[in-house]
C-alpha cells in the first residue's frame, strides 16, 4: 500500500511539473475547456428556468381558462380593439354552461403616474373586477384590493404592481397616499406581489389595477367596450370555446362567411405554444452550446499534439529508461483529463455568476439544478477522453532514438 502511494505522488508529482513549465499551454487548454463548458452549462440552467417558467405560466393561466381578446386574427393584439362588451359578458355568465367565472377586463397603456415630485410612465392601467386577483393567482402583500363596491360606485381606488411602487415610493409605504394618474387624483389601497416578466420595460409588474368602471368612465369615457374577458369552467374546454364563439358570433351579428372580431386562447392553446417555445428553445441554445463545447474539444487537442511535440525528448528519455507504452499514454490521458475538470470547474463558476447577472439585470430566469453541474462534470470528462485520446496514443508511439533525436 505504501509503494502504491509513493507512486501515486510521483505521477501526480510529474503532472503538476509538467503543467507549471508549460503555463501558457496550460491556461490556454483551461481557458477553451471552461468557456465551452460554461457556456453550455449556462444554456441548461436557462432553459430548465424557461421550462419552470412555462410550467408557472400554465399554472397562473389555469388548466379551465380561456381569454376572449377582442379584435379578429388579422388586428394586432395591443391595438385598441373594441369588439367586446358588458353585454357579451353577461350573456357568457348565464347561456354558456359550466362556465363559474366570467372576468371582464380594459386596459389603457403608457399611462404617466406621479407621487409628489416623482413620475413614472406605467406600461398598463388595468380596470377589472375584485375577482381578478384570485383567479390569476396574484396575491396582495401591503394593503387590500378594491370590493365590489368600489366597481358599482367608481371609486379611484387602485392596486399598485411593485414596479410602480418601487418607482414612486421606494422602501415606503404607498397604502393611504393618494398619486395622480393622468391628472386624476386616485388613492392607493394595495400592493401587489412581484411576479416578474420580461425585459425592459415590458414587464409584468409594471401595473395599475383600478375598478372597472372607473377606467371605463373615467379615463376612456367609455360604458360599453372593453379589451378582454376571461372564462373558467367546469365544462369540457373545447366545447365550452366552441359555445362561446357561436354566443358571440350571434351576439356580434357576423354572417356565416365573416371572420370572428375576437381572439379565443383556451389553456390547451397555451401549453402548446409554450411547449413548442420550450422545445425551439432547448433544440437553438442546445446547438450553439453543442458547437461551444466541440471549438474546446478542438482546441484542446489541438494543443495536446502541440505538448507532444514541446516534450518529444521528454518522452524518448522516459522510454529509453523503460517506461512503458501504456504508462506514456496514461500519463498523458490523465493530465488531458486533469485539465478538463478544472476548466470545467471554472466553467461552472463562470456559468453560475454569469446566470446571477442575467437573472438581475436581464430578467432571464435561470435554475441551477444538481443536473446542471452532473452534466457540466460529465461533459468536461467526455470532452478529456475524446481530445487527449488519440494524442496520447500517438505520445506512447514515438520511438524512442527518434524522439530523443527529435
Amino acid at each position: 500500500m505504501g509503494k502504491f502511494f509513493i507512486k501515486l505522488y510521483l505521477f501526480l508529482r510529474e503532472i503538476f511539473a509538467s503543467i507549471s513549465f508549460y503555463r501558457l499551454r496550460f491556461f490556454f487548454s483551461i481557458l477553451s475547456i471552461s468557456l465551452g463548458v460554461g457556456t453550455m452549462a449556462l444554456i441548461i440552467a436557462a432553459t430548465e428556468g424557461a421550462n419552470k417558467k412555462a410550467y408557472k405560466i400554465f399554472g397562473i393561466f389555469g388548466p379551465d381558462a380561456i381569454l376572449i381578446i377582442g379584435g379578429g386574427e388579422k388586428k394586432e393584439i395591443r391595438q385598441h380593439t373594441y369588439t367586446l362588451t358588458l353585454d357579451d359578458v353577461n350573456a357568457i355568465k348565464h347561456h354558456i354552461s359550466g362556465v363559474y367565472e366570467v372576468i371582464p377586463m380594459v386596459f389603457v397603456r403608457s399611462v404617466l403616474v406621479k407621487y409628489k415630485n416623482k413620475k413614472w410612465e406605467t406600461r398598463v392601467l388595468l380596470g377589472t373586477i375584485p375577482d381578478y386577483f384570485p383567479s390569476w393567482k396574484w396575491s396582495i402583500i401591503e394593503g387590500s384590493a378594491f370590493t365590489k363596491e368600489d366597481v358599482v360606485f367608481k371609486r379611484m381606488v387602485a392596486v399598485l404592481g411593485i414596479k410602480v411602487k418601487n418607482e414612486l415610493f421606494g422602501n415606503n409605504s404607498p397604502i393611504g397616499q393618494t398619486i395622480i394618474i393622468n391628472g386624476r387624483p386616485v388613492k392607493v389601497i394595495g400592493v401587489l406581489a412581484e411576479r416578474g416578466g420580461a425585459t425592459g420595460r415590458k414587464h409584468l409588474d409594471d401595473r395599475v389595477v383600478m375598478p372597472l368602471t372607473t377606467v371605463m368612465d373615467r379615463f376612456l369615457n367609455e360604458d360599453k367596450y372593453i379589451n378582454l374577458i376571461r372564462v373558467r369552467t367546469h365544462s369540457d374546454l373545447k366545447q365550452t370555446a366552441e359555445n362561446i364563439r357561436k354566443l358571440l358570433r350571434y351576439l356580434h351579428q357576423l354572417g356565416p362567411i365573416e371572420e370572428d372580431d375576437f381572439q379565443m386562447f383556451t389553456a390547451e392553446e397555451v401549453w402548446q405554444f409554450l411547449k413548442i417555445f420550450s422545445g425551439s428553445l432547448i433544440l437553438f441554445l442546445g446547438t450553439a452550446g453543442f458547437i461551444a463545447l466541440i471549438v474546446g474539444g478542438f482546441i484542446l487537442a489541438n494543443l495536446s499534439y502541440l505538448a507532444i511535440r514541446q516534450r518529444a525528448k521528454e518522452i524518448g528519455i522516459k522510454r529509453a529508461y523503460g517506461a512503458k507504452k501504456i504508462h506514456i499514454a496514461f500519463s498523458f490521458l490523465t493530465e488531458i483529463i486533469f485539465t478538463t475538470l478544472l476548466g470545467g470547474g471554472l466553467g461552472m463558476i463562470f456559468a453560475f455568476i454569469a446566470g446571477i447577472i442575467l437573472e438581475k439585470f436581464g430578467k432571464i430566469p435561470m435554475f441551477f439544478s444538481l443536473k446542471v453541474w452532473l452534466l457540466a462534470l460529465g461533459l468536461s470528462l467526455i470532452i478529456g477522453l475524446f481530445s487527449g485520446l488519440k494524442p496520447a496514443l500517438k505520445a506512447a508511439h514515438l520511438k524512442p532514438i527518434e524522439a530523443i533525436r527529435g
